[in-house]
């Protein structure tokens, strides 16, 4: 009789390993939706990231008024992609340096 070859991590590390894969799936779609939408627009965005739940996050520069900022979360939350979005307005002026 032949024995099942040893799995180290087994079932639970199997499931793991699923949901990371899953988790990378969401990101990369939430990173595609981020990009395709800030793409659109041209504001002072200081950071913005696609997080492993499929979450975003954005900081707005200062100079991004009230509207503007509304109009890309608003984007963001009506994409089937995105599962959330945090958002937030710096309240300083940043200048790039290159």
């Amino acid at each position: 009789m032949k024995r099942a070859a040893f799995m180290p991590f087994g079932v639970f590390g199997a499931l793991l390993l699923a949901s990371a894969l899953s988790c990378q799936a969401d990101q990369g779609k939430a990173g595609v939706a981020l990009q395709t939408v800030l793409a659109r627009e041209s504001l002072e965005i200081l950071h913005a990231k696609a997080l492993e739940d499929g979450t975003v996050e954005i900081l707005f520069g200062v100079t991004v008024n009230d509207a503007d900022h509304m109009r890309v979360v608003d984007s963001l939350r009506a994409h089937p992609d995105v599962k959330g979005v945090h958002a937030m307005s710096s309240p300083r002026t940043f200048c790039r340096i290159e």
